[in-house]
């Protein structure tokens, strides 16, 4: 054997028929086979390439070595959600980027699976807990229960403060739950994160909504705000209001409540669907379609497949699935009565790299042409819920929370992090953000002296 291991794959066919996860995970050979590929470098460039910087090289040891909780407690203890990251975490961009083997020609090591088994391996032993801090006299809440609000109460609670978590949905988790769904990671994961999290004593008060920060500043020292990014960006053209147009933040929820069984999935089968973008959302929104029933599914992207922000494993495995890419190409308006019928596109040519390297992108006169689609999902790009963000009070700019090195807002006492924050980025990044913020509340109530763990 030489190279980097891939691991089977349920085909297309057979994985479409639900939503349960299609590729396999490693086994024991394969993992210490895969991290022998690791060059454990001195200066290793994949941690910096991690937002939560865990020691990557030290763990892929471990795993080499035949330690594989220890692998797991080095993971856990940079990332609270250290195996849902292992599952969903776009590498592609962050640490397998830098890995020294593409320097040599040759693909990167496998970090994220070996994230994966090691997590696997510590959940037959039972989740890394880690001790706690005396308790203080101090309470925090913590405002949405995703990845930052997870990591921040998570941090706040083993530093000793009394934490409650308040989250609008039913069960805590945000996009972990309600965005993500289980093909590309088992609920399982998250949901066995989550129950380790409430082991360190945090409050979680479901199916709550805050719209007013201040009766909380009364009775809490600190307030963290994790509200991520729920809303869809709208394409501002005719027609988007008809019915059989999704936005796709709201139509991955409803698929996943519905396999939740908390209501209803939208009715696709037999139908044409377009997705209106070209990113990881537009191609789970795709795939969901697939699933869902739908007898031909379009990604309508206005650029190609070079400027594609989708991770190319996600790319793949929705060509796999049979959705049909229509590149350089942009809708013009959505057509229908009080429903969809079709949709004007434009084709589209590539001009010159702006100021960020990004090539642009223009319309072709006369190149217009009819889609028929019964149904159209428009994934290109999410946003807060500036209603509710303005009822919090604090400084917005561009529909974002503004805040400062220390993830303080406008207000005194009350932090932000997360896709609130920096509009939309990753899981990781999102648990970054938390851990960060923590330490800055901790700060914040010590009068300027952290706490020791």
């Amino acid at each position: 054997m030489s190279g980097r291991v891939h691991t089977k794959t349920i085909p297309p066919h057979e994985r479409i028929s639900g939503f349960a996860p299609y590729v396999s995970n490693l086994d024991d050979r394969l993992a210490v086979y895969e991290a022998s590929r690791c060059l454990m470098c001195f200066d290793a460039p994949c941690i910096s390439a991690c937002p939560a910087g865990i020691n990557i090289p030290e763990f892929i040891y471990r795993i080499k070595t035949g330690n594989f909780y220890g692998a797991a407690k080095v993971i856990r203890e940079s990332n609270i959600l250290g195996g849902e990251c292992g599952y969903v975490c776009p590498v592609e961009r962050l640490c397998e980027s830098k890995c020294v083997r593409r320097n040599l020609n040759e693909e990167p090591v496998a970090i994220s699976m070996l994230q994966r088994f090691a997590y696997e391996k510590e959940k037959l032993k039972g989740l890394v807990k880690f001790p706690k801090s005396r308790s203080k006299d101090k309470k925090v809440a913590v405002v949405g229960a995703g990845p930052a609000g997870l990591s921040a109460a998570y941090e706040l609670a083993r530093m000793g403060y009394s934490v409650t978590v308040f989250d609008a949905n039913p069960r805590p988790g945000g996009l972990l739950l309600y965005g993500i769904l289980p093909w590309k990671a088992p609920w399982s994961v998250p949901e066995s994160e989550i129950d380790l999290i409430k082991e360190y004593g945090i409050n979680f008060v479901t199916n709550r909504k805050i719209t007013d920060l201040k009766p909380l500043l009364k009775e809490y020292d600190a307030v963290f705000v994790g509200v991520g990014a729920t809303k869809s960006q709208k394409l501002g053209i005719p027609g988007e209001e008809l019915n059989g147009v999704y936005p796709a933040q709201e139509f991955l929820q409803s698929v996943a409540k519905w396999l939740m069984g908390e209501g209803k999935a939208p009715d696709l089968k037999g139908k044409r669907v377009a997705v209106i973008g070209g990113g990881d959302t537009a191609i789970d929104a795709a795939c969901a379609s697939v699933r869902l029933g739908a007898e031909r599914v379009y990604i309508v992207y206005r650029r190609s497949f070079a400027e594609m922000p989708a991770v190319p494993y996600g790319r793949n495995q929705a060509r796999e699935e049979g959705v049909e890419f229509l590149l350089l190409t942009a809708p013009v308006r959505i057509i229908g009565d009080k429903s969809v019928k079709a949709i004007e596109c434009v084709k589209m040519e590539l001009t010159e790299p702006d100021s960020s390297g990004r090539r642009g992108v223009r319309s072709i006169k006369g190149s217009e042409f009819r889609l028929d689609v019964d149904s159209v999902i428009v994934a290109i790009g999410q946003k807060p819920d500036e209603d509710l963000l303005k009822s919090y009070g604090v400084k917005t700019e561009k529909g974002l929370i503004v805040v400062d090195e220390n993830f303080s807002t406008s207000i005194k006492g009350i932090f932000a992090g997360g896709d609130a924050v920096n509009g939309g980025e990753t899981v990781v990044e999102a648990v970054a953000e938390g851990k960060k913020a923590a330490a800055a509340i901790d700060k914040f109530l010590s009068g300027g002296k952290s706490s020791k763990k």
